[in-house]
């Protein structure tokens, strides 16, 4: 078997759903654990870039629209002038640069891309224009754009979410399924004419949570040439109720996906969330979506073992131990996104 800590030193390490770099609300660094900083821990476990959720919608409460966008990335933009260890990620050779010079490349997304732009799709360009480069269609219920995964009866997309898609197609956006009902993910698939990803998500035949994706969505992603991040959140790997999933659950997900559609089209989004407020977990994912969360509180959400940026080199442990070739595993912790998202942007 290959060396664990060689393999993990020497891949490109891309989570597609890092959630934050900046609090979205308080705009300032997200606290020390054991004394180090989150930015210290995350270079330190090899992260090369993350997608970082801007905005409030889908990562707080409060106010969701274009301005609240633009003061979240007013404060990574300040964060980038006082933090060399930063830098913003435009460009596949950005997340590459970032790899070479040991630096955490941040990339621009969004979980619910219809109330930032205010359903007017020219504003696609400007953000784009200002680094923003990936787009969640949906959050978890209908929007102008189509339907979120918890929405009945899913309708697909709609017209307005076919223009904005050629907007981002145009412009070089990535465009995220994650959260997005069934329908809805499979007509995006189908419409876009770049590689379409799933930041964060996993396999609903292993574990049936509306937030999980069907054999036919990820065979359907695969052949557009896109990549799934999957998940180290608890509702979305259990297989059994009441028992707390571990990294092993985590890893069938990736070898199923990878059974199914190829090894090229899965790679992580742990949607890690290392300064997560107990009151706000309560109120916004509790309290609002008993469908997903259910018996789930902030203390069990994450493995008890796999639940921090700096636990990332035990995923490598636990690929190679499955039998993973060395070459697979760097697919599967950022070749899949480089390569997808290289298509996606243009470059």
């Amino acid at each position: 078997m290959a060396d664990a800590s060689t393999v993990h030193r020497d891949a490109v390490i891309i989570d597609g759903q890092g959630v934050t770099v900046l609090l979205p609300v308080a705009q300032i660094p997200q606290p020390p654990i054991d004394g180090k900083a989150y930015l210290d821990r995350a270079l330190e476990a090899g992260v090369s870039a993350q997608n970082v959720t801007l905005g409030i919608g889908g990562i707080g409460m409060g106010t969701d629209d274009f301005r609240a966008l633009l003061h979240t990335m007013h404060g990574h933009y300040c964060y980038f002038e006082i933090e060399p260890k930063l830098m913003l990620v435009e460009t596949a050779a950005d997340i590459r640069r970032a790899k070479k010079e040991g630096r955490l490349g941040v990339i621009f997304g969004l979980q619910g891309l219809a109330p930032k732009i205010e359903d007017d799709p020219s504003l696609v360009r400007i953000l784009h224009r200002l680094g923003l480069r990936i787009g969640q269609l949906t959050y978890n219920e209908r929007c102008s754009l189509g339907c979120g995964c918890l929405e009945e009866p899913d309708s697909g997309l709609t017209q307005l979410g076919r223009i904005v898609i050629r907007e981002m197609n145009h412009v070089g956006m990535a465009v995220d399924l994650a959260h997005a009902g069934q329908r809805t993910s499979l007509e995006a698939i189908e419409f876009s004419s770049t590689p379409a990803i799933v930041s964060h998500g996993n396999v609903r035949a292993l574990t049936p949570s509306r937030r999980n994706y069907t054999d036919e969505v990820l065979r359907a992603l695969a052949a557009n040439g896109g990549a799934i991040g999957i998940t180290a959140y608890g509702p979305m790997c259990e297989k059994e109720p009441g028992r707390r999933p571990t990294l092993d659950d985590m890893v069938d997900h990736i070898a199923y996906v990878a059974d199914l559609v190829g090894i090229d089209h899965v790679g992580i989004g742990t949607d890690f969330f290392e300064a997560e407020s107990p009151v706000r977990f309560h109120a916004f994912f509790r309290v609002r979506y008993p469908e997903v969360f259910e018996h789930y509180t902030i203390e069990n959400v994450y493995f008890e073992e796999f639940n921090r940026v700096d636990h990332l080199p035990m995923l490598t442990e636990a690929l190679l131990a499955r039998g993973f070739s060395a070459e697979d595993v760097g697919k599967v912790l950022g070749g899949n996104f480089l390569r997808a998202f290289e298509a996606a942007w243009k470059g």
